[in-house]
C-alpha cells in the first residue's frame, strides 16, 4: 500500500492553487493524509479525486473548517495504526515553527501516548521534512497498570509548496510487518525551471514487545 502525506499546502491563504507537482505525486496512491494548515475544505475535495483523505486541522484551518476537522486522530490501516497530528500546541499554547523540534517530543508523540500504541506518527506545521524513530511508553486507558513500550516513527512531510527553493511531499509504504517512509523533494533552480532533486528514505520496522 502506498499513501502520500503532505501538510502545509495553505491554498488559497499563502498560495493561490495546489502544486502541479505535488498533483502529480498523487496519482497512484491508495491513501492520502493531510497534516492540517488545508485552510479551505475545496481543496480536500480536489485531492480526493486521487485517493481517500484522512486530514486533520491546523492553526488556519480553524476559521475555515470549525470542529468538521479533528486536531489529531489515528487511521488503522494495514494492520498499522498512524496517528495525525498539526503539531501547533503544547497544553493549549501555541507554538511557533522554531520552537517545534526542540519540543517535539511533548508536542507531537505525547498526545498519543494514554491510548493503544501508534507505529507513526504524521505531523506538520514546520514546513521543514523530518523522519525520526523515539521509544514510547504508552498506557492505554483499558489496561490498567500496564505499559507497552514501542518505537514511534516521527514522519512531517514538510510542505509541497515552494518554500525558499526547496518543496516536498512524503510517502508510507506498507508491505506485511515493514513501514517504509519516503520523503520526495523538489528544488528550484535559480533560472526558475523545476527539478526533482532527490529521495530520501528509511525503513522501518514494528517491533512489539
Amino acid at each position: 500500500m502506498k499513501i502520500a502525506v503532505i501538510s502545509d499546502t495553505h491554498v488559497p491563504h499563502k498560495f493561490e492553487k495546489l502544486s502541479q507537482r505535488m498533483k502529480k505525486g498523487l496519482e497512484g496512491v491508495d491513501l492520502i493524509l493531510h497534516c492540517g494548515d488545508i485552510v479551505t475544505p475545496e481543496i480536500l475535495e480536489e485531492i480526493a479525486a486521487f485517493a481517500p483523505v484522512h486530514a486533520v486541522a491546523g492553526n488556519h484551518d480553524l476559521p475555515f473548517f470549525g470542529n468538521r476537522l479533528p486536531r489529531k486522530r489515528v487511521v488503522e490501516v494495514a494492520g498499522f495504526r498512524i496517528g495525525m497530528i498539526h503539531g501547533d500546541e503544547l497544553a493549549e499554547t501555541h507554538i511557533k515553527k522554531s520552537q517545534q523540534y526542540d519540543l517535539i517530543y511533548q508536542i507531537v508523540l505525547e498526545p498519543f501516548l494514554h491510548d493503544e500504541p501508534v507505529d507513526c506518527v504524521v505531523f506538520g506545521h514546520s514546513h521543514l521534512p523530518l523522519m525520526e524513530s523515539f521509544q514510547a511508553v504508552f498506557r492505554p486507558p483499558d489496561r490498567a497498570g500496564k505499559k507497552m513500550k514501542q518505537d514511534v516513527l516521527l514522519f512531517n512531510p514538510g510542505t509541497p509548496v515552494r518554500n525558499g527553493r526547496l518543496s516536498t511531499m512524503g510517502y508510507i509504504y506498507l508491505e506485511d510487518d515493514v513501514m517504509r517512509a519516503e520523503i520526495k523533494v523538489f528544488t528550484f533552480s535559480r533560472l526558475g525551471k523545476d527539478q526533482e532533486d532527490r529521495k530520501h528514505q528509511i525503513n522501518f520496522r514494528e517491533e512489539i514487545e
